[in-house]
């Protein structure tokens, strides 16, 4: 799965995500760029909300890379 973040976000709120994102037992790859910041996880995303994430409002797009 793939998070698109809002630029802009505070680093705090992003850092709240990804601990977030970490409960769910997946591994979270950061990479920051000049106009967005991506998230990459690895692992069983089978059990967290796609639409829960979309809806977060530090979050631009949510992509699932493959399904469950």
């Amino acid at each position: 799965m793939i998070l698109v973040i809002k630029k802009g976000t505070e680093e705090s709120r992003l850092e709240n995500l990804i601990d977030w994102l970490k409960s769910f037992g997946v591994e979270v790859h950061q990479s920051k760029g000049e106009y967005e910041t991506i998230l990459g996880l690895v692992g069983d995303t089978s059990h967290i909300d796609i639409d829960l994430l979309s809806g977060l409002n530090i979050v631009e797009k949510v992509t699932r890379i493959s399904e469950p």
